[in-house]
């Protein structure tokens, strides 16, 4: 499945003592924050049957994760691997700029804006400005492009 996001949007900055608002080229928007989608993260399919065959909702939750060809794995934050109680699996060795770490890897379902999703071991850690990052461990699946001079993003799925 071919799916494009083409970014652009509003800002607001002062002209003649007044604040107006202003388009922002899609380019602009994809080099400032980078290639955004919306993703919900859940539970792996069979612990959704088993909440299924109690009766109970599914947790889900509907969030943005900022594509990070330089993450080799999927993050999410403690906050949403707490929000969803979402099965731990172990640890992983996570380095960043400032340091290494072992942190939390739990087992969940993303599933993408386009309707298909994949169950992946997922790490937890602290970020910024995000909720999640998808890493090249879902990338690997993709045929990805990165058009910065039309601000667009296409995802072959």
């Amino acid at each position: 499945m071919i799916n494009t996001y083409r970014y652009g949007g509003q800002g607001k900055m002062k002209k003649d003592g007044k604040e107006i608002i202003v388009q922002i080229p899609s380019s602009v928007v994809l080099y400032q924050m980078g290639a955004i989608i919306k993703v919900n993260i859940t539970h792996p399919q069979i612990v959704q049957e088993n909440f299924k065959q109690q009766g109970k909702s599914v947790p889900t939750v509907n969030i943005n994760a900022l594509i990070d060809t330089g993450a080799s794995c999927t993050v999410i934050t403690p906050d949403v691997a707490d929000q969803l109680g979402l099965v731990h699996t172990g640890f992983q060795k996570v380095s960043s700029v400032q340091d290494e770490q072992q942190q939390p890897v739990y087992y969940g379902f993303i599933i993408f804006p386009w309707g298909s999703g994949i169950e992946s071991p997922i790490v937890s850690c602290p970020l910024k400005n995000f909720d999640c990052l998808i890493g090249r461990d879902i990338l690997l699946h993709w045929h990805f492009t990165y058009n910065g001079h039309d601000g667009s993003v296409v995802i072959c799925d």
